[in-house]
């Protein structure tokens, strides 16, 4: 994972107070874990965002479960230094998308914490498209990064897929925080 200071075009060896993961986690998977396993070695906490909707509008399995297993992950992980944090749904009700510049200043604002000790974990395929995020210079210039390489290649999507097409599926695929719960996807059909 490279991190990046605010306003830093360059990896560097900063580190962070408060790191935000922010995503559908529809459902999270073992690539999420090892992306917080991460991340918790460059910063002091991590955040757990689960989006309260999608940006592209797409439906997902509602929203108190993902946060309940984003809160299990949490636990198991270090319970002092991973949170889940639902902000989201209080930004926003019943509106649109929540966009990453609004959300890590509320959560600066909301954490005491202040913007340049904070990071967006990102995926290394977003890192190219930041400029085009709303907001996304600002975002650059005020927060710092962490730039998470793809090692596992495992999508939600692909498990969701698995699911209604009743498919079993792998045991590498699936975090114990949610294996009780997977058949809601079979009824989202």
């Amino acid at each position: 994972m490279a991190a990046y200071a605010a306003g830093s075009h360059r990896a560097s060896a900063a580190h962070f107070r408060l790191a935000v993961y922010g995503g559908a986690f529809d459902p999270p998977h073992p690539g999420h874990e090892t992306v917080v396993r991460r991340a918790l070695a460059l910063a002091d906490r991590v955040l757990l965002v689960p989006s309260h909707r999608h940006a592209h509008g797409k439906r997902m399995v509602d929203f108190a479960l993902r946060c309940a297993w984003l809160e299990r992950l949490a636990q198991r992980i270090d319970p002092q230094r991973v949170l889940c944090e639902p902000i989201e749904a209080r930004l926003l009700p019943g509106q649109g998308a929540v966009y990453s510049y609004d959300l890590m200043h509320a959560l600066a604002e909301a954490h005491g914490v202040a913007p340049e000790a904070m990071a967006l974990v990102i995926g290394e395929d977003n890192l190219e498209h930041l400029p085009g995020f709303h907001r996304g210079t600002e975002l650059r210039r005020d927060f710092g990064l962490l730039v998470a390489k793809e090692t596992r290649v495992l999508h939600s999507s692909a498990i969701r897929l698995h699911l209604r097409e009743g498919r079993p599926l792998p045991a590498t695929w699936c975090l114990p925080e949610v294996a009780g719960d997977l058949a809601v996807y079979r009824e989202m059909q």
